[in-house]
């Protein structure tokens, strides 16, 4: 199982190759960050082969704690991905107690052959797939060849979203607006003729000394005062026609 946490690494080698940058990562913001790490932490320990008790139960809480984690971290891309894809390994070990594994599976990935299947020892967390399981086609029943592996269709998802992570923390989808960026933007719906309240601004300083109207270039130029109309006069907002006295 350690090929599905190398594709974090493959998706960050193939972001920082297409023109990444590792200033995305120092920025990216993850939401109680050591919960995952306990949970990945929980995992090696159980695949460690170290014969730790309760396999079954400690696998089921390290992906608890992703599974929050990620449901925390839907901001970041990727991270729905895993989620579904750490529901849906969380699902066949709840209800059975363990992972199945199905023996054509594991032929068909050139681990054994059927006459040496005895001999396979699975992970911690795994038991061959004896017919009475629950939902058994959730657990590790995709075998590929190149790998010589076996995997479950929660543990593509995951990679999937893994390596979309890796990808998107070195090579954002869109990069974060600038001030400079939001002054070009402002200047093109600007009014020329209005002072610019940005002027003398500088990132990073709470104050600023802004320019101010030019009082006086306006006081010379007085608004003119609307034009009155002959016949015509305005009271309390209506208006009526001055009729002439008629001579008698």
């Amino acid at each position: 199982m350690y090929l599905i946490p190398l594709a974090l690494i493959a998706g960050a080698a193939v972001g920082l190759f297409v023109r990444g940058s590792t200033d995305y990562f120092f920025a990216t913001r993850v939401v109680f960050w050591p919960i995952p790490a306990v949970g990945v932490a929980l995992q090696a320990l159980v695949g460690s082969g170290l014969g730790v008790p309760y396999p079954s139960l400690l696998t089921a809480v390290s992906l608890v704690l992703i599974a929050v984690t990620c449901a925390m971290n839907l901001h970041l891309t990727g991270a729905s991905l895993i989620l579904l894809g750490t529901t849906l390994n969380l699902i066949p070990l709840v209800l059975n107690g363990y992972i199945p594994v199905t023996v054509d599976a594991v032929v068909n990935a050139g681990i054994t052959d059927l006459e040496s299947i005895e001999l396979v020892r699975l992970g911690a967390a795994r038991a061959f797939r004896s017919g009475e399981e629950t939902l058994w086609f959730l657990g590790a029943v995709v075998p590929i060849g190149w790998f010589k592996e076996v995997f479950s269709f929660g543990d593509l998802i995951v990679a999937c979203g893994l390596a979309n992570l890796g990808f998107r923390v070195f090579f954002p989808l869109r990069e974060t607006a600038s001030y400079y960026d939001e002054a070009v933007e402002y200047d093109q719906f600007r009014d020329p003729s209005q002072p610019d309240p940005f002027e003398g601004y500088e990132p990073g300083h709470s104050t600023w000394s802004a320019s101010t109207p030019d009082v006086v270039a306006s006081t010379k130029n007085p608004i003119a005062p609307p034009e009155t109309q002959a016949g015509f006069s305005t009271l309390e907002g209506t208006s009526f026609l001055d009729s002439q006295d008629e001579e008698t």
